[in-house]
This record gives structure tokens, C-alpha cells and sequence, in this order.
């Protein structure tokens, strides 16, 4: 596979999100506003710890894969809400959603930074902030003019998993195609 880069999650039961992506993609379909946003692949949603370039080799991704392992990732994960990401005041780019654990989220991706130390990859840049990207904003403006339609549909999804756990208990290291719609997301 051509790789763009590749990421250190947390692996979320993607079942539980089933009906919420179809739900979702059903309201933009009949609003025939499909390219005014841009889903995370349904089938792979998690939680990103780390983001690591696109040219890894073999033994590198071996030694990733072993100390990861260490990570106790046992714990629940539950949904708790949505928010977003801003472009710029007011202009929305990502619709994630936030959850709650007592899983030390923040400590496990110090801990990758410090052995890793992959600060040219911009996204490692950001304050750290665990979250379950949902979908990328293509067009705001149309994103905007069905918003409210569009959270009160999630809003009515939440309340059916909020009380879920969603964690598979497993962290992987991923390579990942983003040149793809959805993007192609491989498990190594």
C-alpha cells in the first residue's frame, strides 16, 4: 500500500457507530449535500495517540508494535459529547467527538513523544486533546445551512451509546492512505 503516514491508536468497536454514520450519511444524501463533508472511515474509528511520518521501515515498526504493547489500554471508553475543530473563529473543520476514561490518554502519548520524538509532524505539534474524529468539513457555508438538522441527529445517536463502553482494548499502529476518501487505514 502507498502509505502517507502512519499513527499510533486506540482501536473503538466500530459497531457501536454503525447506525450513526448511516444516519448521517442517509440526511446529507437526500440533501444531496454529499461534498460538503468528508467521513472518517466507518470501519476504524479511534483514538490517536501519535502520528508518525509515512516512511517507516520494518524494524522500526516492529520495535513501535512491542512498546506499545506496555500500554494497559483496559479501561472503558464512553462517548460524551461532540464538538469542533476550528479553522478560525467561527469557520468549523472537524466534527469530533469527546469521551471520558480514566485511561492516562495524555501520559501514554507523552511517553510515544519521548521515545519518539516526531516533532516535525505537524499534528504532533497541537495540544494534545483525545478525541473520535467523526467527519471533516468540506464546505462550511452548506455545512452551516444544515448544522442544527445534523446534531440533532447525532444528538439522538449519543444518547443510545453514551452509556457504552466502545474500547476493543487494543492499541495499533496503523499505516494509512489519506489520498483516498475515507481514508484507506491498515493495521500492522
Amino acid at each position: 500500500m502507498q502509505t502517507t503516514s502512519h499513527f499510533i491508536w486506540i482501536e473503538l468497536k466500530s459497531e457501536l457507530f454503525s447506525d450513526l454514520f448511516v444516519k448521517i450519511y442517509n440526511y446529507i444524501k437526500e440533501n444531496n449535500i454529499e461534498k460538503s463533508i468528508l467521513f472518517q472511515n466507518p470501519l476504524s474509528p479511534h483514538i490517536t495517540l501519535y502520528y508518525l511520518e509515512k516512511d517507516i521501515d520494518n524494524k522500526n515498526k516492529e520495535e513501535i508494535k512491542e512498546y506499545i504493547k506496555n500500554f494497559e489500554i483496559n479501561d472503558n471508553i464512553k462517548l460524551t459529547w461532540f464538538n469542533y475543530f476550528f479553522r478560525w473563529e467561527g469557520n468549523r473543520f472537524v466534527l469530533y467527538f469527546n469521551t471520558n476514561t480514566n485511561l492516562p490518554l495524555k501520559k501514554y502519548r507523552d511517553f510515544i513523544h519521548e521515545k519518539y520524538n516526531r516533532d516535525y509532524v505537524e499534528d504532533n505539534s497541537f495540544t494534545f486533546s483525545p478525541h473520535i474524529t467523526f467527519l471533516r468539513i468540506q464546505d462550511s457555508i452548506i455545512f452551516e445551512n444544515h448544522r442544527e438538522n445534523i446534531e440533532n441527529i447525532i444528538n439522538d445517536e449519543l444518547k443510545k451509546i453514551s452509556e457504552l463502553d466502545i474500547n476493543t482494548k487494543n492499541i495499533y499502529l496503523y499505516a494509512v492512505n489519506s489520498k483516498f476518501k475515507e481514508e484507506i487505514q491498515i493495521k500492522l
